[in-house]
């Protein structure tokens, strides 16, 4: 049993205590006041692996970032890497910068990427003299220029196909009715297999022969002569 000094006041040791406490401050301009904790001009610094984790709401004034997979910009826009996330104009969302760039603007409801642009249920592709317009609505394709296929292509209509081989044939499994007051044609026309006509045929150019010559063809015909021209057979 340890002798007790009755000279010793646990008193001073109490006073010492309380007095190096006043001294000391550990938190600074910290506060803890009904569980909330403030700093005036200091910083919350956590380092060595450690960790914030809360439940509730975050509210942040003022303009701030935080480093690493995302970042808040200034505007309240949220970059994840490539990608935007930005309040302005109802709300957007950009992927890629320049030409090969997405955005989603909440604003107008459209998607473009690159020059292809998907609003009001339309897809523009291009711009002007080259500009393709799909309609989703209508199922119409309009073409502000030509439409160009590469040879051994073809545009398929139904039965009908227009192919881009080096003939450039037109093949259908029906007949093909082409429906103008007046086709003209260019060139030279090669038939081989029959040519119909229901009704009247107006060829002034062709070369008349006598029935003599066209027999057993009636005045009236049209006969191809051994030169591989198109003759009409004269009364």
């Amino acid at each position: 049993m340890g002798l007790y000094n009755v000279n010793d006041s646990p008193l001073e040791w109490l006073i010492e205590a309380v007095q190096g406490l006043i001294r000391e401050n550990p938190f600074e301009s910290a506060a803890i006041t009904d569980g909330r904790v403030r700093f005036i001009g200091g910083l919350l610094l956590l380092q060595a692996g450690a960790r914030l984790t809360g439940e509730g709401t975050f509210d942040w004034t003022g303009p701030g970032s935080i480093a690493g997979d995302w970042e808040v910009l200034d505007g309240g826009v949220i970059r994840v890497g490539a990608v935007l996330i930005s309040p302005v104009g109802g709300g957007r969302i950009m992927i890629g910068q320049g030409p090969v760039g997405i955005i989603l603007d909440g604003g107008t409801g459209t998607l473009t990427m690159g020059n292809i642009r998907m609003e009001g249920g339309k897809i523009y592709a291009g711009t002007g003299a080259n500009q393709v317009v799909i309609d989703g609505a209508t199922g119409k394709v309009t073409l502000t220029s030509g439409l160009e296929v590469d040879e051994g292509g073809y545009i398929q209509v139904g039965p009908t196909r227009i192919s881009g081989a080096v003939e450039g044939l037109i093949t259908s499994l029906l007949e093909i009715a082409v429906k103008t007051p007046l086709f003209r044609i260019v060139g030279a026309l090669r038939v081989t297999q029959a040519a119909v006509f229901d009704g009247s045929v107006s060829m002034p150019g062709l070369i008349p022969i006598s029935p003599e010559d066209a027999s057993p063809h009636k005045p009236g015909a049209i006969i191809r002569d051994s030169s591989n021209r198109l003759r009409i057979v004269t009364n």
